[in-house]
């Protein structure tokens, strides 16, 4: 084990990227785990002017990074002293403050982000307004192998160096009473500073809004009442807005005017963003009862054939353990769109060679 340490920290002294910090797991580690790029193709963060790190169109870097702390470019794998990670890492998915931070946290459940802008909206150390709280979508597969790690995986790997780690894990794996959904919301973290110019979208919330969000889901209108309070509602908030997604014969389906919010949505990103932005909002529900009219939406000529072949299972990595339900929707919906297309292109190209073979017939 301290071994492995060393020649991780003589690779970070060589080889650090000044681009990002990659998570660099020992041998040891991947042999007793074995999970640590299992990473989903699109994540999101929610931040603002007063989050303690800092998020623009460039980079992302943690409250570390951003005040230039000098373990600000050391891997948490190197880290000689583990109780003090460990530590860190727990006061990080607690949002609780410390002396010191080195990670970002990100998440592949859009449900879960949308819900933080409402938190941060009442939450009496932000307050921010809408149009000063942005979500940032990235694309992983334009990043290093190591960018990002789950939650749940350094979880395991620190747990047994502090208590408080352990029961937060606990946490991570029990259900809310009463409701189906577990406390997990799909979390992946980044550490220091990562560089996401040309990676990313980035839109304020205000917009968002604006466009219909209240149409996809009507809670969200409620949560932008919220009293402003130290600590306001999110994670129980996910739950409940999960439950319709586990209930499969209560599935009202999302009305056309939530569909157009959707696409409405969409317009706020570049062409090649739209449609799995459009999948992901569509998998928040009330989920889809008419696949039909969900296809026929996603035909449309605003999309070319590269996106739909982009929403491939093999384009589109999805996470199968651990993953969030409106995640798991979201995988279907792609998958379904995928299958449509290729379906439509093999009748197209079935047909021109019937057209083919029977204008040969008619010349011989």
């Amino acid at each position: 084990m301290a071994l492995d340490t060393l020649q991780n920290q003589l690779q970070n002294l060589n080889l650090v990227d000044p681009e990002f910090l990659p998570f660099s797991p020992t041998e040891a580690a991947k042999r007793q785990h074995g999970t640590f790029d299992d990473v989903p193709r699109y994540l999101f963060r929610v931040f603002t002017p007063k989050s303690q790190g800092i998020t623009d169109t460039s980079w992302t870097k943690s409250m570390d990074a951003r005040y230039g702390a000098k373990n600000s470019w050391v891997d948490v794998f190197s880290r000689a002293d583990q109780k003090h990670t460990a530590q860190m890492l727990h006061r990080h998915l607690q949002w609780w403050e410390g002396p010191d931070d080195n990670l970002v946290s990100w998440t592949s459940s859009l449900l879960f982000a949308l819900t933080y802008i409402f938190h941060l909206r009442a939450n009496t150390r932000d307050r921010s307004t809408f149009g000063n709280i942005y979500l940032c979508v990235i694309d992983t597969s334009s990043f290093p192998d190591g960018a990002f790690v789950r939650d749940m995986d350094l979880i395991r790997f620190y747990r047994s160096a502090d208590e408080g780690l352990r029961e937060f894990e606990r946490l991570r794996s029990r259900k809310r009473v009463g409701f189906t959904g577990y406390y997990y919301f799909g979390e992946y973290l980044s550490q220091g500073a990562l560089k996401i110019e040309g990676k990313c979208q980035i839109v304020s919330a205000r917009d968002i809004i604006d466009k219909g969000l209240y149409d996809i889901r009507s809670e969200f209108r409620e949560f932008a009442n919220w009293e402003p309070k130290l600590r306001p509602p999110w994670a129980k908030p996910v739950i409940e807005l999960r439950e319709t997604l586990y209930n499969k014969t209560e599935r009202s389906g999302i009305t056309g005017k939530g569909l157009q919010a959707a696409f409405n949505i969409s317009q706020l990103f570049e062409p090649n963003w739209r449609l799995p932005i459009v999948a992901s909002l569509i998998a928040l529900g009330p989920p889809r009862t008419n696949d039909e009219e969900v296809l026929l939406a996603f035909r449309k000529s605003i999309f070319t054939g590269h996106n739909r072949e982009n929403c491939s299972p093999w384009r589109t990595k999805m996470i199968v353990y651990d993953t969030p339900p409106e995640v798991q929707e979201y995988s279907v919906i792609m998958q379904s769109i995928h299958r449509d297309y290729c379906l439509r292109k093999l009748k197209e190209s079935l047909g021109k060679a019937e057209s083919s073979l029977r204008q040969t017939i008619m010349l011989s």
